[in-house]
């Protein structure tokens, strides 16, 4: 008899291993650590998962997914670029920065089953379509291809995200805010619009 799901049982698990693949690394957790920390027995979790490698896509997957469709409603506004832009900096980057956790999972040996480099191609290419219309408003955005698009977003995203984990994880003495205002700076100076 096949086992039924419970939905609440499936989020402990995820949320548990994602604590555990940021702390521990993912090659350092186990599934017993997974079963320890959940107090869930082990075929618990291979009801839900398959492996090791299933949960950590699942949470990498989930989160970015949530994350972008909410990102692909509101850029989709009818709103104009600039707008666009402090609406990335203000509301979708910072909300990216707070899960600690997840960014940890991207950047860490992982990185195989996260499949970043899609991400950054599905990025690009919504970010790229809402800003090719406001190349006439915005002079700097004259002329850059898909692939300048997608150089720049990979180094500003990968950056932003490597920069948080080292700030959270050494005392270099800078924040989140520290690091939103320098790339809000950033972006102002290269385009030549007050953000």
């Amino acid at each position: 008899m096949a086992r039924l799901r419970d939905e609440a049982k499936r989020s402990a698990i995820l949320e548990t291993s994602k604590i555990l693949f940021s702390r521990n690394g993912f090659h350092n957790t186990s599934i017993s650590d997974i079963v320890k920390e959940t107090g869930l027995p082990v075929g618990t979790i291979y009801t839900y998962f398959k492996s090791k490698d299933a949960i950590v896509q699942d949470i990498v997957e989930e989160g970015w997914s949530d994350f972008y469709s909410r990102l692909e409603r509101a850029l989709s506004q009818p709103i104009g670029s600039e707008a666009k832009l402090r609406l990335v900096l203000d509301r979708f980057i910072p909300e990216l920065l707070a899960d600690l956790d997840l960014i940890t999972i991207l950047l860490s040996e992982a990185i195989g089953h996260t499949h970043m480099e899609e991400k950054i191609e599905r990025i690009t290419d919504l970010v790229f379509s809402e800003l090719l219309p406001a190349t006439d408003d915005i002079a700097s955005l004259r002329g850059m291809t898909r692939r300048d698009l997608q150089s720049l977003l990979a180094v500003f995203l990968l950056g932003i995200l490597s920069a948080v984990k080292l700030s959270r994880a050494t005392p270099v003495g800078l924040g989140a805010r520290d690091i939103l205002s320098a790339v809000r700076k950033t972006v102002s100076g290269a385009l030549g619009v007050e953000l």
